[in-house]
């Protein structure tokens, strides 16, 4: 997604699903063609998300496009993640590996 932060009157983080839906959906929509029209410019092949809301936005926005980017995810180091809190490691399965000459 777009690095963006919303917040409320009182200071509050608010995250997407927070968001009014008309307000949420025009934001997908900027944030969406943004990801793919960099992916197309830049000839980008892999895409890694930071969470999974990251990641299945990726997915939605790209797979819309018709682009046959891979997307991967790595965790989201957020409070709110209590596996945050710990070392990260990216498993064997989102990491990407070049074919064999």
């Amino acid at each position: 997604m777009c690095p963006l932060l919303f917040m409320s009157n009182t200071g509050k983080n608010l995250t997407p699903p927070e968001l009014p839906k008309a307000s949420r959906d025009a934001m997908f929509a900027y944030c969406d063609k943004a990801l793919c029209d960099i992916v197309r410019l830049l000839g980008v092949h892999d895409v890694v998300g930071v969470g999974n809301f990251a990641e299945g936005r990726a997915r939605t926005a790209l797979g819309k496009a018709g682009m046959s980017t891979r997307v991967h995810r790595i965790m989201h180091p957020s409070p709110a993640n209590p596996a945050a809190h710990k070392e990260i490691h990216i498993s064997d399965t989102n990491k990407t590996t070049e074919p064999s000459k």
